[in-house]
């Protein structure tokens, strides 16, 4: 406090003392004059002792102000929480004058008080209220002279809660936003003719065609942070005949500072339309698990990678150690970390396999976590190239866990998928083989953390079925789908890093001496049918609507299921502290060569892993890769057909 008394006052806080010293002497003085009202012969003729309380409450309401940082709020953007601190400092300032006017007679000897002391509280009542209503006279004359003659946009905003009020008051605040919002939508019954922030609620979700062309919208917003995938289809349904853009605001789980802005409005997409269950992470213990540390993630430029960085990077980590041979998608990465303001990261654009430069990495670096997110995901090409499978997925990922084991990283989480559950393609069988690995050194090396998270297709990734169905349509169709039967696991790509971040903090918290509980699934809701994930696309991108658009049935492709599992039969699920993740155990009747135990796959493993730098043909590969994961059973094999649908 005495620092802020000594600080030498600018011109602003001079005027505002200024204005306060003439509001205070004119509601004492006013209700003075009321109190009197039928005793003094005019408004001059007031008691003596007016004068020596009116120099009292100007010292001790100035001094007040002062000490609680009044001077300090700028007027123009006066808010609710400012205006009680002037009200906090107006009730004290009441209150010690309150003190000081009835202790009078006790310390003067005088025989009566200096003022009534009902003209104490009101007039300091009074002083209160007026001191606010100047400072938000101050700002309503800012907005309203700051306000664009034609805003660019107008906006109508569908909800009518805490994230509406607040984009109304940015709006307000901000005039350089050119937006102006005509009204609100919302389906609850007392707020029907109501407003807020002088903004008007016209009507229900289903009048939006109505209102739109009545108040010439010019963009949707629908600002239900909260909202569920089913409650985004049925406001897009009907909000979609209005012909004009719809936007959408992130989920609160996105909201990572809990604020919402009108820049963070996206357009919407039809990811928002699938029904998923809804994520929520325990942030604290993320944070505190990722806060300072060291943390290394390879295959970071990938789709899941780079959603990983960006995830951990708002978590304040030391230092981010990113890995990848694309160099491309490392920079744009870069790029991306840049432009959230996160500088504290070391860009390799090497290969997993460059086995001494990944050495020196680990060696400089001495990650605390890792994560394994580097892999050859594409089912058909690699029933084409096995021996690049192999080498990726199974030598890569043992490089990786050796030099985590030689270098102290404490934690260390593999990417799987639910191809890896009976395996049918090369793909899936190098990633159980991972899956294996990963178990192998859980086993030997207890000093590191180990586990692998398994989960289904992430939509919006490279290569997935949803860029490649939009591009179609965009063409003007045919709709390529490999089969009518086709079903596939879906999750967003920001829902599944949540949730192995989320993953690597169970690791540690339900640690166990069993190394066989060190595989995690996450709760993928219920499979979706690919032609029904086709209807929702065409129904959300199909412009045409005088004619169809067709569709095409290609078959599968080497090395496709019509269905996928998350567990084996030999595989049960225990629940974990988070409601969406799970962990796998293996019952132990299972054949220990089957399960990652013992030399049997031991040395199995070395014979994949040189056959595959020796590039032998795929036939060959192939019957290692089955030597070595004996429950990998491949589908006869079938001539590529022309890309259709990688899901």
């Amino acid at each position: 406090m005495g620092t802020k008394l000594l600080t030498r006052p600018r011109r602003s806080q001079m005027l505002a003392v200024m204005v306060d010293l003439a509001v205070v002497l004119a509601c004492y003085y006013v209700v003075m004059n009321f109190r009197y009202a039928t005793a003094l012969d005019d408004w001059l003729s007031v008691p003596g002792g007016f004068a020596i309380f009116a120099a009292m409450a100007v010292v001790v309401h100035v001094i007040t102000n002062w000490a609680s940082g009044v001077y300090s709020i700028v007027s123009r953007y006066m808010s609710l929480g400012q205006a009680v601190r002037v009200a906090q400092a107006g009730i004290i300032s009441t209150a010690v004058l309150f003190i000081l006017v009835a202790a009078w007679p006790l310390y003067a000897s005088a025989s009566s008080y200096l003022v009534p002391r009902s003209v104490v509280v009101v007039g300091g009542m009074g002083a209160l209220v007026a001191m606010i209503g100047v400072r938000f006279i101050r700002r309503i004359f800012y907005e309203m002279t700051q306000r664009p003659s034609q805003p660019a946009v107008r906006l109508l905003l569908v909800g009518a809660g805490q994230a509406a009020d607040m984009l109304l008051r940015e709006v307000k605040r901000t005039p350089s936003l050119s937006t102006q919002v005509v009204g609100l939508l919302d389906d609850r019954n007392e707020l029907q003719n109501m407003s807020l922030q002088g903004s008007p609620v016209l009507g229900r979700v289903s009048d939006v065609v109505e209102v739109v062309q009545r108040h010439d919208v010019t963009q949707i917003l629908v600002a239900i942070p909260s909202a569920t995938a089913e409650q985004i289809v049925s406001i897009y349904r009907v909000c979609k005949p209005a012909g004009v853009p719809i936007k959408i605001l992130p989920s609160l789980a996105e909201l990572v500072s809990g604020t919402v802005s009108l820049r963070d409005a996206r357009d919407l997409d039809v990811k928002d339309l699938l029904g998923r269950p809804k994520v929520e992470t325990d942030v604290g213990a993320v944070s505190e698990d990722i806060q300072g540390r060291t943390v290394l993630v390879t295959g970071a430029g990938g789709s899941i990678g780079s959603e990983l960085c960006r995830q951990i990077a708002r978590f304040d980590p030391g230092r981010l150690i990113l890995v990848d041979h694309d160099e491309s998608s490392l920079y744009d990465l870069h790029e991306s970390l840049q432009s959230i303001g996160f500088t504290r990261y070391s860009l390799f654009p090497t290969s997993i396999l460059h086995t001494h430069k990944l050495e020196k990495i680990f060696a400089l670096h001495r990650p605390q976590l890792v994560f394994h997110a580097a892999a050859y995901k594409h089912v058909p090409l690699m029933e084409l190239s096995p021996d690049e499978a192999v080498l990726n997925n199974v030598k890569g990922l043992l490089s990786v866990t050796q030099m985590a084991t030689r270098y102290g990283t404490a934690r260390f989480v593999n990417i799987s998928t639910d191809k890896a559950v009976e395996p049918c393609n090369v793909m899936g069988a190098t990633k159980r083989v991972g899956e294996l690995i990963v178990r192998m050194m859980a086993e030997r090396h207890p000093e590191t953390l180990f586990a692998s998270v398994r989960f289904g297709n992430v939509l919006g990734s490279q290569g997935s079925v949803i860029p490649i169905f939009k591009k179609q349509i965009e063409g003007g169709g045919p709709l390529v789908i490999t089969h009518p039967e086709m079903t596939r696991y879906f999750m967003l790509i920001e829902e599944a890093v949540q949730l192995v971040l989320q993953a690597a903090v169970l690791l540690e918290d339900e640690r166990d001496d069993d190394s066989n509980l060190n595989m995690f699934i996450l709760e993928m809701g219920n499979p979706v049918s690919i032609v029904d994930l086709a209807q929702r696309m065409v129904d959300f991108y199909w412009k045409d609507q005088s004619r169809s658009l067709g569709v095409e049935f290609s078959g599968l492709r080497p090395g496709e299921k019509l269905d996928e599992r998350l567990t084996y039969p030999f595989e049960d699920t225990n629940p974990t502290s988070h409601p969406l993740i799970k962990r796998v155990v293996t019952r132990a009747e299972v054949a220990p060569h089957n399960n990652g135990h013992g030399m049997y796959f031991e040395s199995q493993l070395r014979s994949l892993i040189e056959i595959a730098e020796n590039h032998s043909d795929r036939r060959a590969v192939i019957a290692e890769l089955m030597a070595c994961l004996p429950d990998y059973a491949p589908l006869d094999q079938r001539k590529l057909e022309k890309p259709a649908v990688m899901v």
